[in-house]
């Protein structure tokens, strides 16, 4: 069958290229069988050669894949200088955005890319444009909000961002982050018997952190074989894990097999699982290998794998079920008690104490409160030093988390809501307010409406005055 334009950049060189378009030359900028025009494709396939013949006949440079995805994302992406510096000389945007507002410096910020952020910057790429994705990102994941909000661009526009969905190869990094944070914590003495387990957990995170780092479609697992063997080594072996836009953890250790899943499957298997495994010769490290770097399909990974190893449940540690995609957070944080549970029951085996699961679910609460709260600090520093423009975008992300998060009327709520409404109340922001108050006190009048007007009264809002005023 002969081959289309795509597959002769993916498997050809420049001159097949070339001749492909000189039978066709109108292709050049089209999208092909994959949802890519030929200059994306040059990119995701690192072809720098036939990304430069391309763009010398023609090709649209700030061209966008299907997601919005440009030439330069893709070429930042696989960290390929060169083809980013050729593609940013033709013209590419150093600041666009994807359909979901990731930006072409968000990976390579997170990834720590030196050299490449600075050639971004050199070009006109904005950091705050690209901190304030992750940043809102992460406090949506921490919250659990749902929806969406603006965030600012250069191009002085607001660009729409989804809370769902983040980046399992960093997640794990992040969440280490914030354990090691807290362990330094005056707040945390109250846990200093468990220090020991959280610091096991921590160094479990910073190795489980390498292994997701290869997560990479591109890379050749045989070139790293060195670096990654004695990673897969560690005890308890914790394992970040992602198949068909699904992100789970799971931990190994011995005959022992728990599984982190706070997704669809857990109604069925339950979010939490302590298995014994019949066959725990086969966690090798090719199986190993294969779980975190080969494609699995969803009943390989929740059926399959359930007869190979011969899993046998023991034990279930009750946690709540994610919100709509939030998986790669939610099931890595979800694998700190799943840990902890797991050390506690290695100390005594055979004993499967509830005060085991209640000391490691009460730590993780906690531990998981106060990250809340370190994030909504930084947030509102961050509002304190930002442009009138952002500050809007993080004023609406504060009244998402008041709105979404602090109706309970507890003592949290109420300390949340007292640290977001002096922001919400200044004149030049209670509009945002103002409207909550409309939509949901006003107009719809639910459950949510009631628990929203009683957290106002509690805080002394005077929502009289706010309809008044405007």
């Amino acid at each position: 069958m002969r081959k289309t334009l795509a597959q002769t950049i993916i498997y050809d060189d420049k001159n097949a290229v070339l001749a492909k378009l000189a039978e066709d030359p109108s292709i050049l900028n089209d999208y092909d069988e994959y949802g890519y025009t030929p200059l994306v494709e040059s990119a995701i396939a690192n072809k720098e050669d036939i990304g430069e013949a391309l763009l010398a006949a023609g090709a649209d440079v700030n061209a966008k894949d299907l997601t919005g995805r440009t030439a330069l994302h893709w070429a930042a992406d696989n960290n390929n200088l060169p083809f980013c510096r050729t593609l940013l000389d033709r013209g590419a945007d150093a600041n666009a955005y994807t359909i979901g507002g990731l930006s072409v410096l968000v990976m390579p910020v997170l990834r720590q890319q030196q050299p490449l952020k600075e050639l971004l910057f050199q070009y006109g790429g904005s950091l705050s444009f690209a901190q304030d994705f992750i940043h809102s990102k992460l406090l949506g994941h921490r919250f659990e909000l749902e929806g969406t909000l603006d965030i600012y661009s250069p191009k002085e526009r607001f660009v729409e961002m989804e809370y769902e969905g983040f980046f399992l190869e960093f997640t794990v990094g992040l969440i280490r982050d914030s354990i090691d944070r807290f362990l330094y914590n005056f707040g945390a003495k109250h846990y200093r018997q468990q220090f020991d387990a959280l610091k096991h957990y921590s160094a479990a995170l910073h190795n489980a952190a390498k292994l997701a780092r290869y997560q990479h479609y591109l890379l050749d697992i045989s070139i790293v074989r060195d670096t990654l063997e004695p990673l897969l080594q560690f005890q308890p072996l914790l394992l970040p894990v992602g198949y068909e836009g699904h992100a789970i953890s799971f931990i190994t250790y011995g005959k022992y097999w728990i599984k982190c899943d706070r997704g669809e499957a857990r109604k069925k298997h339950g979010s939490i699982i302590l298995y014994t495994m019949a066959h725990p010769e086969r966690i090798n490290k090719d199986f190993l290998k294969h779980i975190l770097y080969t494609p699995s399909s969803r009943h390989f990974i929740e059926e399959e794998l359930e007869i190979y190893l011969g899993l046998t449940p023991l034990a279930q540690l009750p946690i709540k079920g994610q919100v709509i995609g939030n998986c790669s957070w939610a099931n890595i944080e979800a694998s700190m008690p799943a840990y902890l549970w797991l050390l506690l029951f290695l100390q005594n085996p055979g004993d499967l104490d509830e005060t085991h699961a209640q000391e490691s679910l009460e730590l993780f609460e906690f531990w998981r409160e106060w990250d809340q709260d370190r994030a909504l600090e930084e947030c509102i520093a961050r509002f304190e030093h930002a442009n009138a423009p952002r500050r809007a975008s993080i004023v609406a992300l504060l009244a998402d988390i008041l709105f979404q998060t602090c109706l309970g009327g507890n003592r949290l709520d109420i300390t949340r809501a007292e640290k977001i409404l002096p922001i919400l109340l200044h004149p030049e922001y209670r509009y945002v307010l103002t409207l909550y108050i409309e939509t949901y006190i006003d107009g719809l009048s639910d459950e949510r409406g009631q628990a929203f007007h009683h957290l106002l009264d509690i805080c002394g809002v005077d929502i009289q005055k706010l309809r008044e005023n405007g």
